[in-house]
């Protein structure tokens, strides 16, 4: 499981669902529904058994405000879950869409029990340096506990969180320059650095973000931001966190968080020539400057090969997820989320293949009136559950579950 502040974060399909389609479903009415208005959610999280958790924002009295919702039904229904006072006072700082993703709350849960919300407070207004916030239930959300991140050298932000094999990750801006990983058992408290490689910070650009990618015992971690990635880190059967070239490093190094369908076999999208418009001398001619390339590796990363151009006549794209199990791989579909920018509007294409990147067909197109709309990254808990968040305007996001392994794509209000 992987997800990003991208945003981020990510499809199979017959069908094509245009927006005004997509965009008027109306969520399934089995089960009873909260009888509040539809919630903008900032970040969700499901877990295997259909239980999700999802950080929404709405209107509150004369302002708005962030709840805590759960679904035990794949998303057909939602329920408010109170957090303490202290929690709720720090998720309302960022309440508005105004900026997001950047420096929202995230909710991230391990299994039904063991969950986290984290990230970090910098008042409106304040000249204070920012301070990480790392929150933890154990109870499935019934009673949080506050960990005290700056005793432990987590200093201004918890930019993601993970889990595999029993440990829960986190990774940490940790000094002016440069970020940390921690770990703990997933049902504690007891949290511990990890020895990485130096994950340092980018120099300018946009808000740094973090990803980890898990698959049996492997791991692989970033950093970066759209200058590229700044800290990349391999995780080695033995348990250690080694040196990672990454899938781009070679074709401009951009920011891109690659997708595992087992332990060996990784999949990511290179712009070549990544922010600075750099390759590496002896690259192919056939990679063209500013085109989006598919590279695979099964090796475990050691070394990625182009596979095919998948960027063309689009603005932008990324990979997105692969809905398959290590044992599946054969049937691995890959989804590929494009923008499209129309004058001060834009049009968000999700696509899939499943021969390969030979083809793609399109499951669904988002019309929105944000110029740098995006979908978030889309996440599958197994082969079937998948979610992903989309920004449909300033003030308004839209979250959408499928649970045939996306075949099928519907609106969940939370």
């Amino acid at each position: 499981m992987y997800r990003t502040k991208r945003t981020t974060t990510a499809l199979a399909a017959l069908v094509t669902l245009l927006s005004a389609v997509l965009l008027s479903l109306p969520a399934s009415t089995a089960g009873a529904a909260t009888a509040s208005p539809p919630a903008s959610p900032l970040s969700v999280t499901f877990v295997s058994s259909g239980e999700g958790w999802a950080l929404t924002t709405s209107k509150c009295g004369t302002g708005a405000c962030i709840r805590l919702e759960r679904t035990e039904n794949e998303g057909k229904s939602w329920s408010d879950v109170a957090m303490p006072t202290a929690l709720q006072t720090w998720v309302n700082v960022y309440s508005s869409l105004s900026d997001f993703p950047q420096n929202q709350p995230d909710v991230y849960f391990a299994n039904s029990a063991d969950g986290w919300i984290y990230g970090t407070i910098n008042v409106p207004g304040s000249s204070s340096l920012p301070v990480a916030e790392l929150w933890a239930t154990h109870d499935g959300g019934q009673t949080w506990s506050q960990i005290a991140a700056s005793t432990l050298g987590m200093k201004y932000d918890v930019l993601t969180m993970s889990s595999s094999n029993g440990w829960s990750y986190a990774i940490v801006w940790h000094t002016d320059d440069a970020f940390g990983l921690w770990r703990a058992p997933v049902a504690s408290n007891t949290w511990q650095r990890v020895s990485t490689p130096t994950l340092y910070q980018a120099a300018g650009g946009t808000t740094m973000e973090g990803a980890l990618v898990f698959r049996g015992k492997s791991g692989w971690l970033m950093v970066g931001n759209d200058r590229g990635a700044t800290g990349l880190a391999r995780l080695t059967p033995s348990g250690a966190w080694v040196k990672w070239n990454g899938p781009c490093g070679p074709v401009g190094d951009s920011d891109a968080v690659p997708v595992a369908s087992s332990s060996t076999n990784l999949l990511d999208v290179c712009t070549i020539g990544g922010y600075g418009g750099d390759v590496a001398s002896g690259t192919p001619a056939k990679l063209k400057m500013n085109t989006e390339w598919l590279f695979s590796s099964h090796d475990a990363g050691l070394k990625f090969a182009p596979v095919r151009e998948v960027g063309a006549g689009y603005t932008t794209q990324w990979l997105g997820g692969v809905a398959s199990t290590p044992k599946a791989t054969s049937s691995e579909s890959i989804f590929v989320e494009k923008l499209v920018r129309r004058g001060q509007s834009s049009i968000q294409h999700l696509e899939v293949s499943r021969n390969d990147a030979k083809s793609w067909t399109t499951v669904s197109s988002v019309r929105s009136n944000v110029f740098n709309s995006f979908f978030g990254p889309v996440s599958f808990t197994s082969k079937g559950l998948g979610s992903e968040i989309v920004l449909t305007s300033l003030e308004k996001s839209s979250l959408f579950i499928s649970t045939d392994g996306g075949l099928r794509w519907v609106r969940s209000d939370t």
